[in-house]
């Protein structure tokens, strides 16, 4: 959550809280200090016992606090408790001016609404659910809206450079439907828009920043009181922060029937369990589009699209397992489609224990991956990943799996006119199975380099090179049963590698293409020898004839003609006949 913006890069708007105490803090620092990118707040208002909404002084803004109550939090009591900092345009949106905080056993529910949250040089506004429970529901008829707003130029803000309104849950749960969140977020996955993520995020020291307390200014009139916790607590010096109460741990989330257009990161979640992504369309993000960053389990993403993202259009990342990704569309990334690092965190022992176990169990069904960047589908470590029925159209390569990946299953799948390799299975993969798919042109079909995989049963057409290329250690691969189709130099080649065991594959339909090669071995056939000279030898005869003729048309029996022709004789044959003297 940030308010206060200074120039320069989103880590310097935060500094640390370390030794805050009663005297009164120096404008200099007081300008330098805002509330922090990752929610993070010193430790005087994590002592406090509340039991009312109250408010804050961040620099010179505030923040709204909702603590524990049975009943839900609505816009008539945001409106109620900050009626200076949430007003009505004359279109009937809403500008909301101050972060809002809900506090575990809380509940902030924003039904049907168009919410501008304030972004712009001098400031941004946030909704952060530390613990508690952020509920955006429209309706299929009326929307639930929440986008940056820069008043000054009356449009959303998107410059990400100093920062840029966004909504987050920490620990707690978001039910989601039916909105559409837009140009939201900056700088990380937490503040990248919309994040779901676990409590622990509250002390990664990458994210650590504060605010300190600024007593001076005056409170709005009216709404929440302002509570003055500096004064109130005495916090020694030198005492480090106070570690925030637990919020919830893992966070949860529902999203349906939603948009996400223009964030930083589409949906950031982490720390995560049973978060539910249904029938959303995640579009134009800065970076990923759907990330599964760490520690995120039992999730599933279903109907659901992420298009034109500049990086990648969902990345499930390492310590995650469990993902479901179901009839997902991945398209037009400016990387992948979808990636997958199921690698371990550690390769060995290290200073905070880390595990080195390898992560997996993910699923990619009935999807359709189509013209991403680089790869449609990136698989880098991890065991018991499986990518069945999903169609792959117009990638660079379709499926890679690399980087010591395990168990991997590409099955029932069709790739269309990827522009290299179909399926690439290289350096350690072990025990990859690729069969049963439909692979119609590319380079080559399939490539294993230096790693371990059964393909069977796969049909090949259309290729351009190779239906099976092997490359180094291949041992314990096996190729067979396949239908192999295409116009390369030869359906399986494999005098680059060792180990492989051939079975039984049908190759009738594989047609040669002409080579260099394969040119001059069928013109150095012994007849074909004998015609081209006997060809030869007639041109050069042709061409060195000296008849003086040659080349100018002549009558084929020039020189047969009648004698009569020659001369006009002596006496003529009638009178002969007659008897003349």
């Amino acid at each position: 959550m940030a308010s206060t913006r200074s120039p320069g890069t989103a880590t310097s708007r935060a500094s640390s809280t370390r030794g805050i105490r009663r005297a009164k803090l120096d404008s200099s620092s007081k300008r330098r200090n805002g509330w922090c990118t990752s929610g993070r707040w010193p430790p005087a208002y994590w002592a406090l016992s509340v039991d009312e909404p109250y408010r804050f002084q961040t620099g010179d803004r505030y923040t709204l606090v909702l603590p524990e109550r049975p009943e839900p939090y609505t816009l008539d009591d945001l409106r109620a408790l900050g009626p200076d900092s949430l007003t009505q345009n004359a279109d009937g949106s809403y500008l909301l001016t101050e972060d809002v905080a809900v506090m575990q056993g809380a509940t902030l529910s924003l039904g049907p609404i168009d919410l501008r949250l304030e972004s712009s040089p001098t400031g941004f506004t946030s909704i952060v659910a530390f613990g508690g429970r952020l509920e955006i529901a429209g309706t299929p008829d009326a929307t639930a809206s929440l986008t940056s707003w820069d008043s000054a130029a009356g449009s959303p803000d998107t410059d990400t450079r100093d920062g840029r309104a966004y909504v987050r849950v920490i620990g707690g749960t978001a039910d989601v439907a039916h909105a559409a969140l837009s140009s939201l977020g900056f700088w990380s996955g937490s503040t990248g828009g919309f994040a779901i993520t676990g409590s622990d995020d509250l002390d990664d020291p990458a994210l650590a920043g504060a605010m300190q307390t600024d007593r001076q200014g005056v409170a709005p009139p009216g709404g929440a009181p302002v509570v003055d916790a500096a004064s109130a607590i005495d916090v020694p010096e030198g005492t480090d922060d106070a570690a925030p109460p637990a919020a919830a741990g893992l966070a949860t989330a529902t999203i349906a029937d939603s948009t996400m257009t223009d964030n930083a990161f589409g949906i950031f979640v982490s720390g995560a369990q049973d978060v539910t992504i249904t029938r959303t369309s995640v579009t134009g993000s800065l970076v990923d589009g759907i990330t599964f960053h760490r520690a995120v389990s039992a999730s599933l993403v279903q109907d659901t699209q992420s298009l034109d993202n500049a990086v990648d259009g969902v990345t499930i990342g390492r310590s995650t397992s469990g993902i479901t990704l179901q009839n997902v569309m991945a398209a037009r990334n400016g990387r992948n489609g979808v990636s997958m690092d199921g690698q371990s965190l550690a390769d060995g022992p290290s200073a905070s224990g880390t595990t080195v176990e390898s992560f997996g169990g993910n699923i990619l069904d009935g999807g359709h991956v189509a013209e991403n960047g680089r790869y449609g589908v990136e698989i880098m470590g991890g065991s018991g990943i499986q990518v069945t029925q999903t169609r792959f159209v117009g990638n660079p390569d379709g499926v890679v799996l690399d980087r010591g990946a395990a168990r991997v299953r590409v099955t029932g799948d069709e790739f269309v006119d990827q522009t290299a390799k179909s399926v690439a299975v290289r350096e350690q993969v072990t025990d990859a199975i690729v069969a049963g798919n439909t692979i119609t042109g590319s380079d080559t079909a399939v490539n294993v380099r230096n790693a371990d995989a059964d393909i069977t049963g796969n049909v090949v057409r259309g290729v351009s090179n190779h239906a099976v290329l092997l490359v180094g250690d291949v041992t314990g691969t096996t190729v067979a049963d396949n239908d192999l189709g295409g116009d390369g130099s030869t359906a399986v080649r494999s005098e680059d590698s060792r180990g492989a065991v051939f079975g039984d594959n049908v190759t009738d339909r594989w047609h040669p293409a002409a080579t260099i090669e394969s040119v001059l071995r069928f013109v150095f056939q012994p007849l074909t020898v004998i015609w081209i000279g006997l060809g030869i030898l007639l041109l050069v005869t042709a061409a060195t004839r000296k008849d003086r003729h040659f080349g100018a048309f002549r009558h084929p029996y020039e020189e047969h003609v009648p004698l009569t022709s020659l001369s006009r004789g002596i006496v003529s044959p009638d009178s002969l006949r007659r008897g003349s003297p």
